[in-house]
Order: C-alpha cells, then structure tokens, then sequence
C-alpha cells in the first residue's frame, strides 16, 4: 500500500487493527490512550522493553 514517508511515496505493507470498549465501564479517552500506546509500540518494538 502506497504511504507517504519523509515526504516520499513508498510502498509499506499495512496492518489494520481495530477494538470496541464498553463505554459503560472504559472512558473513551482511556480506550483512545490505550489504542494510541499499542500503536506506538507496533511501530516501535523497542519501546515495550522500556
């Protein structure tokens, strides 16, 4: 799939991931920083060691 990188268009190969939260019992905010996190360390794999 054609991303933009550093300004370039370059092909990467994507993953989707997708959640659902019960608003009732996870604030949604809470649910978009726990998503935001999991992103953050799919695309950076060091960052789960620190």
């Amino acid at each position: 799939m054609p991303v933009v990188r550093k300004g370039e268009i370059v092909v990467r190969r994507i993953m989707n991931v997708s959640s659902s939260f019960d608003h009732r019992i996870v604030d949604g905010a809470d649910g978009a920083a726990l998503v935001q996190s999991l992103k953050r360390m799919l695309e950076h794999p060091a960052l789960i060691f620190m």
